[in-house]
């Protein structure tokens, strides 16, 4: 009997034969996996200089992927490498040859540096003055392989520096004026020198010294605002002398100790005059021009007790006064001071005192 060959039939073999197909091509496939010993950790390409108060390091940003963009990140070491170019031979300061494995850093368990949030930070050595530093790193993973070679970072031998010295500073209104004197550098430097400002809070548990210049500043002079007033700060300036791209930065000078404030009073005041008035003794005195004048204070002393004492106080709108109670025959002292509308109530320096006898 003859077979007819229906759709049924064939269909199990054409399903066979599409698998089969598929297998021996590329669709819905994302390429061939990489062996194992080339997955290594991505490029570090922020390798830099960090400098400190009286520290410099090495710095670059820990790998966050694979080389084939898969986490976790397959780190085993860091090798740093290090070429030693002479000054007068600088034309192949950023060429690939020449370098030496100078350092392996188990990264986990560093025996020289350290890994602080997503950076890594290891000490630079000590340079050589008629030499250029040129270091590069690279990752290494568990199999042994190198990632690729980091961005070069090219370092100058720098002389140590002194801290700045004579630190002053005035205190105002949430305004604290600093000033300091510059560090003598050896004649033959060449490069420029930087100040950078630190700050802290005493008051505050565990302050620690907060950079307030992001960047920093050529003047032996910087101002700082927006403090609280009659809350306590901390200062020190660092100095930083600078060639190329290489820096160093000195130790903290020693501590200036602010608490801003208003502490300017008023200006003395002018024309002040006292005079016998129909039993009484009249004092008149020019206005203050303060803007936060707040007020005047009349002192009186007599020539029989002695004492000096306050006998008023008056608004800033009345810049007179008089005296009833006195007594005839006596002889009476005065002066004014004006204060302002801080919480200090800062006084100006008294007028010359007055005396006026008051008639029998």
């Amino acid at each position: 009997m003859r077979r007819i060959l229906t759709k049924d039939y064939f269909l199990p073999y054409l399903v066979l034969l599409v698998c089969l197909v598929f297998s021996f091509t590329a669709c819905g496939k994302r390429g061939d996996p990489q062996p194992p010993s080339l997955v290594v950790a991505e490029k570090i390409k922020d390798l830099r200089l960090e400098v400190k108060p009286g520290e410099r390091y090495l710095a670059w940003s820990m790998p966050r992927k694979n080389s084939d963009n898969s986490k976790p990140v397959d780190l085993s070491a860091f090798k740093v490498m290090l070429k030693k170019v002479p000054k007068d031979l600088d034309s192949c300061r950023y060429c690939d040859e020449g370098f030496f494995d100078y350092l392996t850093i188990n990264p986990f368990k560093p025996a020289s540096g350290y890994q602080m949030g997503t950076t890594f930070y290891l000490p630079t050595p000590e340079i050589t003055p008629d030499f250029i530093y040129v270091f590069s790193v690279t990752s290494i993973n568990s199999r042994g392989w190198s990632s690729e070679v980091s961005n070069k970072l090219a370092l100058f031998a720098l002389p140590e520096i002194s801290p700045p010295t004579q630190v002053e500073f005035t205190p105002s209104a949430s305004i604290v004026d600093l000033n300091w004197k510059a560090p003598d550098l050896p004649a033959d430097f060449s490069g420029k020198l930087y100040f950078q400002v630190y700050r802290r809070q005493p008051e505050v548990q565990d302050s620690k010294w907060r950079l307030i210049t992001p960047e920093a500043i050529e003047d032996t002079h910087f101002i700082d605002v927006g403090l609280n007033d009659w809350h306590s700060y901390e200062y020190v300036i660092t100095a930083v002398a600078a060639v190329d791209k290489t820096s160093v930065e000195s130790y903290y000078s020693e501590i200036a100790h602010v608490t801003p404030g208003d502490y300017t009073p008023p200006d003395q005041l002018e024309n002040f005059s006292a005079f016998y008035y129909e039993a009484g003794i009249q004092l008149i005195w020019n206005p203050s021009a303060a803007a936060d004048l707040a007020g005047y204070n009349v002192y009186r002393r007599d020539d029989v007790s002695g004492l000096d004492r306050i006998i008023a106080v008056l608004s800033p709108v009345q810049p007179e006064y008089f005296d009833s109670n006195v007594v005839r025959g006596r002889t009476y002292y005065y002066r004014v001071t004006a204060f302002d509308s801080s919480d200090r109530k800062n006084e100006s320096d008294s007028t010359p005192e007055v005396a006026v006898k008051v008639a029998e």
